[in-house]
């Protein structure tokens, strides 16, 4: 079993006039603090030290910047059986359990990150303090295919109700959210605020205040409605409608496609109606079948590989080469355009160096730095960055007409209309204006890199460099090398990538790189049903049962029709025989429509127009259809080498397209429903019988 695992160190300190006993969690191997089979052990004898008897009141605290990351992953998806898969929970649910049973005050020290199970065991304390600085209070399980499984949920709903604990435990876990120790603070699931600075001391004195009103060695009582009292009025119950209101966002968004959303609703629902409000007989065992029947998913396994793809292809990417990156000190973006504009703001905002916009005309330049004035202007009135800052970024970011004021930049990128030519005329323009080892960084969504820099005299130092819309939520940056690009120039573009907090995934230079010939054949897929008069309602929403967030016909139009079209009339070019150019998109955007849909989400009538008249489509064959379709598509993509391995196929269509974590990204999902074998290591294995 590789697990890391946790140590349980326990220290005594006299303060304020009582003894306390410490345990501290601790990893020697400077790796986040997790939980395990060995390290739950290890917590549940320490707790069980006959030494503190001699105690008034004993407290948890973790090591460094973490409390505790949660349960290890590792070893839980090694259990194979239902029996095994609970023990997971079971086991965790005992060590909590005993914590809590202590028969002196507990407290819960949070230094750093609460998550999941770090959370649930803050939660099994009496009461909790937190530092200031702490940003990472929460449950991430649903999003990793699980529900909480150490008696969060009831815990949970005692303090909080069931509408705030269906927020925190399904819908902010959805979408990736946290707590500030000051907002958890703010819902009551934390007791004080404490300074990082001096944590120790100030959570003692806060522990020493609670213990003089309550008397030594008393049994906890909280000063507001908690889980002590485990009475009818400890939990605030929340109402059905609170919960069907969630249940239906869930039903918008998934369609059903990810259990683990749904039984922890179901979880929810049990623990406001529960009398006593949490720690039932009754509530331990349908929490724990629910985690065992829930590890042993599909869904589950699959998010678990999402999560430790997200978090390991991010600190060491594949492809990037062992030569020095050039420093980056000044960065030239040509275009004024939404995308430019986004990407001088990021490179300003981030990299904390000058940036200079060009442009054709100087009216295009001034409306570009008004949008990023208003940008940081957004960012200052919704607390995400201070005044002073934003007068910093804004400064740096200048704009005019004459791309020689380029000169001194280290790196220059263009943004310009997806055109081939139009882009080989930047490139030339600049090249003579630049220094020599100076980078030209093209954030093409699908030509080729080669191409574009042919006729350089330093063809070496052009790379592809893909952001993806919108430039400051979506983190995947698609770096793509061209043969003759040289390994410094693409050092620095991994380098770049990782100061801009963006994920690189290394591409070789092939028509659409990954996410866009991925999504193109997808649509051409969906395009070709709809310009052979399949029914657009039942080819639009034929994918809902997978849960993907958006139908195909509202990702069109996201993108946008003409710069879909630009991609398929290149992607047909590269690739004639599996990709085409729908009649129905050309006469879309030759009408200047904005795509198929209305504002209802209907096939809009405008569009119906241009489609021949519909004829009865059934939903499982159009989507088996597609599934089929990317299946060779992405087989075909691995078998040219443009990645290194569908590890990054899944890492850019998570990270560029917002594929959930239940699907794994893409490759899971074909293996699920389209029958590919991409990850077998994924699948539950079958025990022998007999």
């Amino acid at each position: 079993m590789s697990e890391t695992v946790t140590e349980t160190r326990t220290t005594y300190v006299d303060h304020g006039g009582f003894r306390f006993a410490l345990l501290t969690l601790e990893n020697s191997g400077h790796r986040p603090v997790t939980l395990g089979p060995a390290s739950l052990a290890g917590f549940q004898a320490a707790v069980g030290d006959p030494d503190l008897a001699g105690v008034d009141a004993v407290a948890v605290t973790g090591q460094g910047p973490v409390f505790c990351a949660g349960a290890d992953l590792k070893p839980m998806t090694e259990a194979a059986t239902p029996q095994q898969a609970e023990a997971v929970a079971r086991r965790g649910l005992e060590a909590l359990d005993r914590f809590a049973a202590l028969p002196v005050p507990t407290f819960a020290f949070i230094n750093g990150i609460a998550l999941g199970g770090g959370l649930e065991l803050a939660l099994h304390a009496d009461y909790r303090t937190a530092a200031d600085s702490v940003r990472a209070l929460g449950f991430p399980e649903v999003r990793l295919g699980l529900v909480p499984g150490w008696g969060g949920i009831p815990r949970t709903v005692a303090l909080l109700g069931s509408a705030q604990t269906a927020r925190l435990v399904v819908m902010d876990s959805l979408a990736g959210k946290n707590l500030s120790a000051r907002s958890a603070a703010d819902l009551g699931l934390v007791d004080a605020i404490v300074p990082e600075d001096g944590f120790l001391v100030a959570s003692l004195n806060f522990a020493a205040g609670i213990l003089t009103e309550t008397g030594p060695g008393a049994a906890a009582a909280p000063s507001r409605p908690g889980l002590a009292e485990q009475g009818p009025s400890a939990a605030v119950v929340g109402s059905a409608a609170a919960l069907e209101a969630v249940r239906m966002q869930l039903d918008a968004r998934l369609h059903g496609a990810a259990p683990a959303p749904y039984r922890a609703l179901e979880l929810i629902a049990e623990a406001a109606a529960a009398r006593p409000p949490a720690g039932t007989a009754q509530q331990t065992a349908a929490e724990v079948r629910a985690f065992g029947e829930l590890l042993l998913s599909d869904e589950a396994r699959a998010s678990i590989y999402a999560f430790h793809l997200t978090q390991s292809l991010v600190k060491k990417p594949e492809g990037r080469p062992a030569a020095e990156p050039m420093p980056v000190r000044s960065v030239g973006v040509v275009g004024a355009g939404l995308m430019a504009s986004q990407l001088a703001l990021t490179f300003a905002q981030l990299l904390r160096v000058p940036v200079r916009i060009t442009d054709l005309s100087q009216e295009r330049i001034e409306g570009s730095l008004g949008w990023i004035s208003g940008q940081l202007d957004k960012l200052v009135g919704k607390g995400r960055l201070q005044i002073i800052d934003a007068e910093a970024v804004r400064a740096l970011v200048t704009g005019g007409t004459d791309k020689a004021a380029f000169a001194d930049c280290d790196v220059v990128i263009e943004a310009v209309f997806e055109d081939l030519e139009v882009k080989r005329a930047v490139f030339a323009e600049l090249e003579p204006l630049l220094r020599p080892d100076a980078l030209l960084l093209t954030n093409t969504s699908s030509l080729s890199i080669e191409a574009i820099g042919a006729a350089l005299a330093r063809p070496e130092r052009v790379v592809g460099f893909h952001f993806f819309n919108p430039v400051a939520v979506l983190p995947l940056v698609e770096i793509i090398t061209a043969p003759k690009t040289d390994e410094a120039t693409l050092a620095t573009a991994f380098e770049l990538a990782r100061r801009l907090r963006k994920t690189a995934v290394l591409s070789t230079d092939t028509a659409g790189f990954v996410v866009n010939r991925v999504l193109t054949r997808l649509f051409d897929e969906v395009l070709s049903l709809l310009d052979d008069g399949g029914d657009p309602a039942v080819v639009n929403h034929a994918l809902d049962p997978l849960g993907l967030p958006m139908t195909p016909l509202q990702l069109l139009q996201f993108i946008g029709p003409a710069v879909q079209l630009h991609i398929c009339e290149t992607m047909h070019r590269a690739y004639p025989q599996r990709f085409g150019v729908s009649r129905s998109l050309a006469a879309l955007v030759a009408a200047g429509l904005p795509g198929y849909l209305d504002h209802d989400g209907g096939i809009a009538a405008d569009a119906a127009a241009l489609l021949p008249a519909s004829k009865p489509a059934d939903a499982g064959a159009v989507r088996a259809r597609i599934l089929a379709a990317l299946a060779e598509e992405v087989t075909l993509l691995l078998d040219e080498s443009v990645v290194a391995g569908p590890e990054q196929v899944d890492l850019c269509m998570i990270l560029g397209a917002n594929f959930p974590f239940h699907t794994g990204g893409l490759t899971p999902l074909l293996d699920r429903e389209a029958g590919t074998a991409f990850h077998p290591e994924l699948r539950v294995p079958v025990p022998a019988v007999g």
